[in-house]
């Protein structure tokens, strides 16, 4: 396929919150040679762009603070591939399994820990992914299902939901060097990861592009439910109890008084019932999912938040908190707003999502930039004024 080039691109489709906001140039490309060719015809003069230059998935943790003056871009590149499947060359669709190929059969190269490799497309819909893994009875993404974008924009952003983070299951990350023009692999290890951090986002931004991720899932079932009320909501599924064996080793004898019926496809679809009872969904009520971080603070500032709240609730008053070590704590950000009664405000055509006080919404379909900037700025102010903690937005403004 052809290097796809448009000027004066509209770009509601291309972000989340639906900002009614245009770009001066869009490429596509779906391939990385592609990229190769048009970067070295770009380097000699043969393209003119106009700058800055910036690469997008779905816009799904982007912001448009207006129209974009530069070029965006976009990776098509989808594939979805075990390690040790062969393909042709230049074949970059997923190489479908034989019903044959389950775990733990002599189909499948696996680890001796039950470790298998996948490789996705940085064009590749994370939940396509999500879903894919499930349906071949992969275990990894499952807890991360339904959140929005692209799989490229995962490993940049470091996505995270319900105890798990996209670093977890990254093994290797593709990419292409924009200064060299050539493509290069880091390892997990080397992307700097943190909380909805990485060096894409930081000290290399603008400098690589993720073109492909190798994830590390695994053939055995590894639950992870101990994040919030995920493992009540499994156990009501499957009507018994599921021992806690996080930690535990694949295939040892802790894991293997898991009950049958507890699948990765199982605990997806718990997820993503979870999710859909808390989150809009983009493609009705515009949003760029959870907008603020969760803070993460010095046990002192959490002892002034907890004084706060008992002095208007009560001395029973508990408020919701994760140790985060070394000293810190993590603060729902989500209770912290909701506890300035700003849950469902709205603000002309923005507000605060109702069921889920973390999300900001396009509620109408017709905010403007304006008016979701105005609106971050005052749960902003009305948090630090309440309980002097200063919230930082996971959107990206751009």
């Amino acid at each position: 396929m052809p290097m796809k080039l448009y000027y004066g691109k509209d770009l509601s489709a291309w972000n989340t919150f639906g900002m009614k906001v245009s770009c001066a140039c869009f490429v596509e490309y779906s391939s990385v040679a592609r990229l190769q060719e048009f970067w070295k015809a770009w380097r000699y003069g043969e393209h003119v762009l106009p700058k800055p230059f910036l690469h997008i998935g779905r816009g799904s943790n982007l912001l448009f603070t207006g129209d974009f003056p530069g070029t965006v871009f976009h990776s098509d590149i989808k594939f979805i591939r075990e390690y040790g499947k062969s393909r042709e060359e230049g074949d970059e669709t997923a190489v479908p399994r034989s019903s044959e190929e389950r775990p733990g059969t002599a189909g499948r190269p696996a680890e001796s820990s039950g470790v298998v490799l996948v490789e996705a497309g940085a064009g590749v819909l994370w939940d396509d992914f999500c879903r894919w893994c499930a349906d071949n009875s992969l275990w990894g993404p499952e807890n991360l299902s339904g959140i929005p974008g692209e799989t490229g924009a995962a490993a940049v952003q470091n996505i995270g939901a319900y105890g798990v983070e996209v670093k977890d299951i990254v093994r290797y990350v593709k990419c292409f060097d924009c200064v060299t023009g050539a493509a290069v692999t880091f390892r997990a290890s080397e992307c700097r990861y943190g909380y909805r951090d990485s060096m894409f986002k930081s000290g290399a931004k603008g400098r690589y592009v993720v073109t492909s991720v190798v994830f590390s899932l695994s053939a055995v079932p590894v639950p992870r439910l101990g994040y919030g009320h995920v493992r009540a909501a499994v156990e009501k599924v499957l009507g018994r109890p599921v021992p806690d064996v996080a930690g535990c080793p694949a295939g040892s004898a802790e894991s293997s008084r898991l009950p049958d019926g507890l699948t990765a496809s199982m605990v997806r679809d718990v997820i993503l019932d979870i999710r859909n009872s808390k989150l809009p969904d983009p493609a009705v009520m515009g949003s760029a999912g959870s907008f603020f971080k969760n803070p993460v603070v010095p046990r002192s500032d959490y002892e002034r938040v907890a004084s706060v709240a008992r002095l208007e609730h009560g001395m029973d008053c508990e408020v919701p908190h994760y140790d985060a070590g070394s000293g810190f704590i993590k603060i729902p950000a989500a209770w912290l707003i909701d506890q300035c009664g700003l849950k469902g405000f709205r603000a002309g055509n923005a507000g605060v999502y109702e069921k889920q006080p973390l999300v900001l919404v396009n509620l109408t379909g017709k905010a403007s930039p304006e008016e979701i900037l105005y609106l971050e700025n005052l749960v902003r102010n009305a948090v630090v004024n309440k309980f002097g903690i200063m919230l930082h937005p996971e959107v990206e403004h751009v």
